[in-house]
């Protein structure tokens, strides 16, 4: 047999595929086909041709049953042999595997399950198509296009209506047949609930009652959510709901009701459905607390005795039977009798305590009591034991234990109990007392005949103490102490002052508290309060000592402080000042002492106040004098001002003397004057009073500069002029008083210019004063030399120092002169240009200023010659960052750069595969680095770098080495989808999908790595090259142990990172329930020919392994049907089948895990029914084409003929009948045919009349405009259509298009294409497509625009330009502390030409000056300006310009303030 049909044979639907194989034998051998387990049979499509020596078999029209395995045998008596050869058919997939499963029916939504098809058409099922079908209707809607599992949920059905669903199957060669389910009725499979049962109230109070019932009869078919109890007081009329969240339980505690009211209830259940009937109403009950006969009194005791009386006590009964207690009856009884008697009044007592008199001595007697209120009497309480009157002596004794003897300790809130019992005769008299003084009302003592007990009820820390029991009778006393400990939090601190009060802040302090609580105090809390405020602000939490300064305090507020101390159990009990605080403090030291004046007899002292006055008006201050040889100071004056006269001084005496400032909190340090005082005449150091330091006058015009002084005695005065004495002449002389000194300058000259000194002498001392006069003329000549920074042979750049004398004012500018030219310059330096190289020139500058031009400075002759050479080459480039398009290339700079800056840098590239550099950079570069973009992935590039100066560019550096572009490559990452197939008890199968990320190469392979999950190393399973499956069995391992694996995918640079298995995985085998795999083929109906074989064979799965069983739907299974049952499959076999074996065959699977049911639809072919859907296609007047589904004869019937005749055969679902007469009227009708013979007719519908069809004509154009560039083809192709054939022609601009061989039209029966080559300006313009035919006619209109350079332009006119109107009056739409944005119209007239742009000009509102607020032209009508100082006031105004220039400029703006602003902005 041919090699190749070792390999699956795979073939396309609708093809022929042969299979052929050559056979020996001897004797020759018998050869069978068979496909599958059915042997093959010579039909129409299949053809048998088996020769004694070979064997052949070929298949017609492949459909997707076609696939599968064909078996060829050969057989004699020496023996069988088989071959098999598997063969695929490409086609679409046959129907899904029924039946639809329809599962969770409610009124708009159920749920659609179903098999993939038996047969896929040889490609994977990519998606299934569900639609649906009311019952009702026939056209099909689609639910859901892109289906990928076996199910979809359906939802937004309507309620009522029946629906048929059908599932298609779509693989790459497209949609397969579909699967129809049976009618559903969409409505809910369940209805209400019935109503609740046995409603029952119970635990009634006078808030609440409990509501308890059962379920309902009926759940309705659906399960019970929930209940809803409602309730309705017997004074309203509406039903009020008690739950307001959904109750699960069969009971409900409903609260919140009023006392005394009566209430019914009711109770409704609630399932999908919705909510049922509610129950019977209840009886009415009402709301109120029970009421019983109380409890028996407690501890009923003997209290004393006597020879005629008992006495006896007892206490109020614990329960009192929900009402009050109304009093107590005493029963009393001989002990030897039965018979009780009262000896309390009927109505009782309310005592717990009484006395039964006139008894008999030594007689024994029974005592019971019992307690009274509004429902009766309640149970007694006996008297232990039985009483004999009789006198008793005994000293009082106390019986206390020992835990009571360490004392009691209680938390703040608790009780306290202090039970003691005692012995006396008589009863002895109980005394109560507290060693820290009297007791609470909360403290209740109880005295019974034998105890007493004391009760602290809610105790706090004031409980705490030392509490003495003393017992007295008169045969003697006793009496013992009990120690009482509260928990509580502290008692308030003690002591509280306030020390240390500084403007800013107090000291305050205290003692801790006398009662602590029972716990160390941990801290103390410190509050403060302003007098104007109410509420405390806490200052400090954690304050460990029993002081705190408090800082922080506001300068002269008035202050209260609280304290309070902390314990474990909270902050306690407040101290606070009594008094106000004001957080002020003695002011500092006044400022400096200045001696104002002094005489023999008196000296006057002046001072400035102080820094601080300490929180507290200053008062006043004191001054103190101190005479020499004595060391005490006196007060000799007080003021309110800071000036004092100390009068009353001895001549000749020397004084010290210091201020001193006070306020209410007392009095400062004192500020000492610097040196002491001798009182003595006072002698003045000169001083001038000078108002300027520069004055300036004009040359030829006089100045006088007056110049005033103090001192004591009077100064001499000199002047001097340049460090040198002034000399007086008649133009310049000095005139001085008593008081001023005068310079007089008559006819002011540059001579006159410079720096004055004037000094003032006495016998105090020396004053000077200088003084700069500036005579304001033209400047002088510029400081030299003229320097020549920079040389070429073109320019030069000159360079000086300004005029030693400027003038007196700014140099506007300086003029440059060689011997040609002359040239105005601003600065100090100048680039004269436009030289010739190689000649000699000498350049000469002259400074100006506003009042003329000054004296020349000359240079010395320079030659025009470069300075410089083109720069030397970089070093050699390196690459980094390299991807698969793009490099980043890096360079050092030139070690020479010629002399001249370096500019910029030219980086070029050469593919290794090239011979020509290209340039990497259109722009200059002046970075050392560059990326460099527009790479081919896999080619190798070299780089050079050249530099470039002013010279031009130098030579080029070094290539670089060859570097491959293409993008860095990393290990991958991890797999996806990790997951555990299958396990067993020595292995566990594993499946992952491929990495998200390859890292950038391609997957090799996988490694899977296992451990024990209490282990910590990792074992690899796999080969150390990987596997490359997607799944793995790891074997080998321990039953019952837990185990942890991860996966990790393997490329070219390594293992990249693992995937783990969730969690640990357990070595067991695994229990499956039952699962069915129909294939395609039995998802739909199978069908069999009668007399042939069925075989129903069924992949199953199921562990432990299921039991099998196949039923039939419509009766019993044929005797004929051997079943056959295995653990992967099952298979049903029927020979030689009838028309009883159709039917729907059922297949049941059952295991310990679960059970699974499938079944199979199966057909018995017959003679074929008449084709459906006849329908025509097309109608000449010689032929007509019909179409029908199912296959197929012909046949024809001429109008008044009544014999059909046989037209066509054909295989297809279409035929063309030729050869019918133009005009007649025929009729037709479909035979399918099979090899058991023909169907019925199928007739169709309407006679048909042989003539032409007429369509008007139409174009299917997609776009009206047409572009091409100058030189380029240009096809344009229309489709079109229309019966007869039409007439196409063209036009252009109007006229018949004319046809060359550059420009032509061709024209086919759908399509005309007009043609244009190497387009010209000449094709552009308009073109019309005219079609006509018998039908009719249309047009329509295009574009060709060709792309190239302009033509001239036309019509030349020259208009008159102007410049352009105003523009409106600017505003402000923003104002800020730095900017202001202004904006305006465009003016309403432009002059003739377009506004080109606009000039903004602002000025402060104080000055007349505009100046320009933009540096370049605005092209928008708003500019932001940001040259403003805050705080001024600004207007603007604006010009517009035009080719013709600036136009006038616009009204200024309305003032605004350069401020933040909030609303307005204009002033």
């Amino acid at each position: 047999m041919d090699p190749k049909y070792k390999e699956t044979i795979v073939v396309n639907a609708g093809e022929t595929f042969r299979l052929e194989a050559d056979v020996h034998g001897k004797p020759l051998p018998t050869i069978k086909w068979y496909k599958g387990d059915k042997e093959l049979e010579d039909t129409a499509r299949y053809e048998i041709k088996n020769t004694d020596f070979s064997a052949l078999i070929i298949v017609k029209d492949a459909i997707r049953v076609d696939g599968g395995q064909y078996i060829l045998e050969a057989s004699n008596v020496a023996g069988t042999k088989t071959v098999t050869v598997n063969v695929k058919v490409l086609d679409r997939p046959g129907p899904p595997e029924g039946p639809v499963q329809v599962t969770g029916v409610t009124a708009e939504k159920c749920a659609l399950a179903w098999g993939p098809p038996l047969h896929d058409g040889g490609s994977d099922i990519s998606h299934y198509i569900v639609e649906k079908r009311e019952t009702s209707r026939l056209a099909w809607t689609v639910v859901a296009s892109e289906v990928l599992p076996t199910m979809l949920k359906v939802t937004k059905l309507l309620e009522g209506n029946e629906y048929v669903f059908r599932i298609m199957a779509v693989n790459k060669y497209g949609v397969g047949e579909p699967l129809e389910s049976v009618p559903v009725m969409m409505k809910n499979p369940f209805v209400v609930p019935g109503p609740p049962k046995a409603l029952e109230i119970t635990n009634i109070t006078k808030d609440s009652m409990t509501v308890c019932w059962t379920r309902p009869d009926s759940d309705g078919g659906s399960e019970i959510v929930g209940y809803i109890v409602e309730k309705r007081d017997r004074a309203g009329i509406r039903w009020i709901k008690c739950n307001k969240r959904r109750i699960t339980d069969l009971r409900l505690r409903v609260t919140g009701l009023t006392e005394d009211h009566e209430y019914e209830f009711r109770v409704s259940a609630e399932n999908a459905a919705g909510v049922g009937e509610p129950s019977q109403v209840s009886p009415y009950f009402k709301a109120c607390d029970p009421m019983f006969k109380p409890g028996p009194p407690t501890n009923a005791h003997v209290v004393d005795t006597t020879k005629s009386s008992v006495t006896l006590g007892w206490s109020k009964p614990i329960y009192d039977g929900g009402c009050e207690i109304q009093g107590y009856l005493v029963e009393i009884c001989k002990a030897d009798e039965d018979e009780w008697s009262l000896v309390t009044p009927q109505m009782g007592i309310r005592a717990t305590r009484f006395e039964i008199k006139k008894l008999t001595e030594h007689q024994e007697y029974k005592l019971r009591v019992c307690a009274l209120n509004k429902i009766g009497v309640g149970e007694p309480a006996s008297v232990p034991g039985t009483i004999k009157p009789e006198d008793k002596l005994e000293a009082p004794e106390l019986d206390i234990d020992s835990e009571l003897r360490k004392g009691i300790v209680v938390r703040a809130g608790g009780s306290a109990r202090i039970h003691i019992p005692f012995r006396g005769r008589p009863t002895p008299d109980i005394t109560w007392s507290r060693e820290e003084g009297e007791f609470s009302e909360k403290v209740q003592i109880d005295k019974g005949i034998n105890y007493t007990q004391l009760s602290i009820d809610n105790c706090d820390r004031n409980d705490a103490g030392k509490y003495i029991l003393k017992l007295e009778n008169s045969s003697g006393s006793k009496s013992a102490f009990v120690t009482v400990k509260v928990l509580d939090t502290p008692g308030p601190p003690q002591n509280l002052v306030v020390k240390d009060i500084k403007k800013d802040s107090a000291v305050l302090s205290w003692e801790p508290p006398i009662i602590d609580g029972g716990a160390k105090v941990k801290n103390y809390v410190i509050d403060k309060r302003e007098s104007t405020r109410k509420a405390f602000a806490n200052v400090s939490a954690k304050c460990a000592k029993t002081s705190f300064k408090v800082e922080n305090l506001t300068e002269g507020a008035i202050y209260y402080f609280r304290v309070m101390a902390e314990n474990e159990y909270g902050i306690g009990v407040p101290v606070e000042t009594r008094d106000a605080i004001k957080a002020s403090e003695p002011p500092l030291p006044p400022g400096k002492v200045t001696l104002t004046d002094v005489t023999q007899r008196s000296a006057s002292l002046t001072w400035e106040k102080p820094e601080h006055d300490g929180g507290s008006r200053i008062l006043g201050y004191l001054v103190e004098m101190l005479p020499k040889g004595t060391e005490k100071w006196s007060v000799v004056s007080e003021t309110k001002t800071c000036n004092a006269e100390v009068s009353g001084l001895s001549p000749g005496q020397e004084y010290q003397f210091r201020v001193i400032a006070y306020n209410e909190k007392g009095k400062s340090d004192p500020r000492a004057l610097g040196i002491p005082v001798i009182a003595k005449d006072l002698t003045i150091e000169p001083s001038f009073k000078l108002m300027f330091n520069t004055y300036s006058v004009q040359a030829g015009e006089d100045l006088k500069v007056e110049v005033p002084f103090i001192g004591r005695p009077k100064p001499t005065i000199t002047w001097t002029k340049d460090e040198q004495p002034l000399k007086q002449t008649t133009r310049l002389n000095i005139e001085n008083t008593t008081t001023s000194t005068i310079l007089h300058i008559k006819e002011s000259n540059r001579e006159d210019f410079g720096k004055y000194t004037v000094t003032a002498t006495n016998a105090a001392g020396t004053a000077t004063e200088h003084l700069s006069i500036i005579v304001l003329e033209k400047p002088g000549p510029p400081r030299g030399p003229v320097r020549f920074d920079e040389i070429s042979a073109d320019f030069v750049v000159l360079s000086w120092e300004p005029p030693d004398y400027t003038g007196g004012c700014q140099i506007s500018n300086y003029i440059v002169e060689k011997r040609d030219t002359t040239t105005d310059v601003q600065a100090l330096n100048h680039k004269v240009t436009k030289l010739l190289p190689g000649n000699e020139y000498i350049f000469r500058v002259m400074a100006v200023n506003k009042y003329g031009v000054g004296e020349p400075l000359e240079s010395e002759p320079v030659v025009a010659r470069n300075p410089y050479k083109p720069p030397g080459p970089p070093s050699t480039p390196e690459v980094s960052a390299i991807t698969k398009d793009s490099m980043v290339v890096t360079w050092g700079r030139p070690e020479d750069n010629g002399g001249a800056e370096i500019e910029g840098y030219i980086l070029e590239k050469r593919d290794k595969d090239g011979i020509r550099w290209t340039k990497c950079n259109k722009k200059r570069l002046t970075d050392l680095r560059f990326r460099v973009t527009g790479l081919t992935d896999g080619h190798f590039y070299e780089f050079r770098v050249s530099a470039e100066n002013a010279a031009g560019v130098g030579e080029p550096s070094e290539p670089s080495i060859f570097y491959r572009a293409c993008d860095v490559l990393y290990p991958p990452g991890p797999p996806t989808n990790p997951k555990v197939t299958d396990t067993s008890r020595s292995s566990v199968s594993l499946a992952w999908s491929k990495p998200i990320y390859d890292g950038g190469a391609p997957v090799k392979g996988y490694v899977v790595e296992v451990k024990e999950a209490a282990a910590d190393e990792w074992t690899t399973c796999t080969p150390p090259t990987g596997l490359q499956a997607k799944q793995f069995t790891v074997t080998k391992l321990k039953e019952n142990q837990e185990y942890n694996f991860r996966i990790c995918a393997i490329n070219s640079e390594g293992v990249g990172e693992p995937a783990t298995i969730p969690g640990a995985v357990l070595a067991e085998d695994k229990t499956e329930p039952p699962e069915i795999e129909l294939d395609a083929d039995l998802r739909k109906v199978v069908t069999v020919r009668a007399s042939g074989t069925l075989r129903l064979f069924v992949t199953i799965k199921g562990r432990p392994e299921p039991e099998v069983k196949w039923e039939k739907a419509e009766g019993t299974i044929s005797e004929r049907a051997q079943i056959e049952v295995t653990s992967s499959y099952t298979m049903l076999v029927i020979d030689n089948v009838n028309r009883f074996d159709s039917g729907r065959y059922n297949l049941t699977l059952e295991n310990n895990s679960g059970k699974k049911s499938a079944f199979v639809n199966v057909r018995v072919l017959d003679t074929p029914s008449a084709p459906l859907n006849l329908t025509i296609r097309e109608v000449k007047k010689d032929f007509v084409t019909l179409a029908w589904e199912a296959p197929l004869i012909d046949e024809m019937q001429t109008k008044g003929s009544v014999k059909w005749s046989a037209c066509t055969q054909v295989k297809t679902l279409e035929a063309t009948v030729t050869g019918l007469s133009m005009g007649e009227e025929y009729s037709f009708r479909v035979i399918a045919v099979n090899e058991k013979g023909k169907s019925d007719p199928r007739e169709l519908g309407v006679p048909v009349i042989a003539k032409d069809i007429e369509i008007q004509p139409s174009v299917e154009l997609l776009f009206n405009t047409f572009t091409v560039k100058a030189g380029d083809d240009l096809k344009i192709d229309i489709p079109f259509r229309g019966r007869p054939l039409p007439t196409v022609s063209w036009k252009k601009d109007g006229n018949p298009l004319k046809q060359t061989t550059r420009v032509n039209v061709q024209t086919s029966k759908s399509l005309t294409s007009l043609s244009i080559k190497e387009a010209t300006n000449e094709d552009l313009g308009q073109y019309e497509l005219h079609l006509s035919n018998t039908a009719g006619a249309t047009t329509v209109s295009l574009t060709v625009v060709v792309l190239d350079r302009p033509g001239p332009p036309t019509d030349v006119k020259i208009d008159e330009v102007t410049t352009p109107g105003p523009p409106s009056t600017p505003w402000v739409t923003n104002v800020t502390r730095e900017s202001i944005t202004v904006g305006w119209h465009e003016p309403v007239t432009n002059g003739g030409s377009a506004i080109t742009g606009y000039h903004l000009e602002m000025k402060d509102r104080n000055s007349i000056l505009w100046q320009k607020a933009n540096k370049t032209l605005i092209r928008t009508t708003h500019f932001k300006v940001t040259t403003i100082s805050a705080g001024l006031i600004y207007e603007f105004r604006v010009y517009a310009e035009n080719a013709a220039g600036i136009g006038k400029a616009s009204r200024p703006s309305d003032p605004v303030l350069a401020i933040d602003a909030c609303g307005m902005y204009s002033l």
